[in-house]
């Protein structure tokens, strides 16, 4: 087999979309937020971490090593096959073009699910976005005590799929109000127009130095499944499902 065998168009072949992907886990013990270091990157921990991933079939080869500040190129089908995994000591950062998708499947919570069980004790935090004429987002956190927040949905819309509220994380991970209010976020707000991207950094920076300065991540050239790799196409390559609506 190929690394492509999945896909039905040609790796030159350029992207309709542009869009943001992140997806972080935090172990315990945590470290603590604020402008702390991280510890250096594992590069073998990376590569065992991407090949356990539910959207990866196989590890083809790592072909990049960057700076966590940077992301792997993002233009045409063949890069839809990159993936960046960073892992520093507690906290590993994947940063998968799989984890958006329109199409009715939600495969940013369902990583987030797997990593949940796997790894009991953790923060999940993730947001994953992608630009049309309006943005699609989701958006996932896991706190390890119970609080689960889930939204997806189209920005400035008023029917978003919701499960659990911003007040229940804001209660889990013990936020100030006033670093609330410093951001701009109002917990009241419209699903379509909550800054969910201010709230996920927000809740990330309480448990993890957000600073990426001077630290590295690894990318690998993967095969998706063949399951990821249809949504890819479909996600990034043509219109998304609902999109004539807009």
């Amino acid at each position: 087999m190929t690394d492509d065998d999945f896909w039905e168009c040609p790796p030159e072949q350029g992207l309709a979309w542009y869009g943001e992907f992140r997806l972080t886990l935090i172990e315990p013990p945590f470290p603590a937020g604020g402008g702390g270091a991280l510890p250096a990157h594992d590069p073998e921990r990376a590569r065992e971490f991407a090949a356990c991933l539910g959207t990866v079939d196989t590890v083809v080869d790592e072909v990049d090593r960057i700076e966590a500040t940077e992301r792997p190129p993002f233009s045409t089908r063949a890069d839809l096959d990159l993936v960046g995994v960073g892992c520093w000591g507690t906290v590993t950062e994947i940063n998968d073009p799989a984890l958006v998708y329109t199409g009715g499947t939600l495969p940013l919570v369902e990583q987030a699910d797997e990593l949940a069980a796997r790894f009991p004790g953790a923060v999940l935090i993730g947001s994953a976005t992608i630009d049309h004429p309006m943005t699609y987002g989701t958006h996932v956190i896991r706190h390890p005590a119970g609080a689960r927040l889930f939204a997806a949905g189209w920005s400035g819309e008023g029917d978003w799929d919701l499960e659990g509220t911003p007040h229940e994380v804001v209660d889990a991970f013990g936020i100030d109000p006033d670093d609330l209010e410093r951001r701009g976020i109002d917990l009241d707000a419209a699903p379509g127009s909550f800054p969910w991207e201010s709230l996920t950094r927000l809740v990330l920076g309480h448990v993890s130095p957000l600073l990426r300065t001077g630290r590295t991540l690894s990318v690998f050239r993967v095969r998706h499944t063949e399951e990821a790799t249809g949504d890819l196409e479909d996600t990034w390559m043509g219109e998304p499902d609902g999109f004539e609506e807009f």
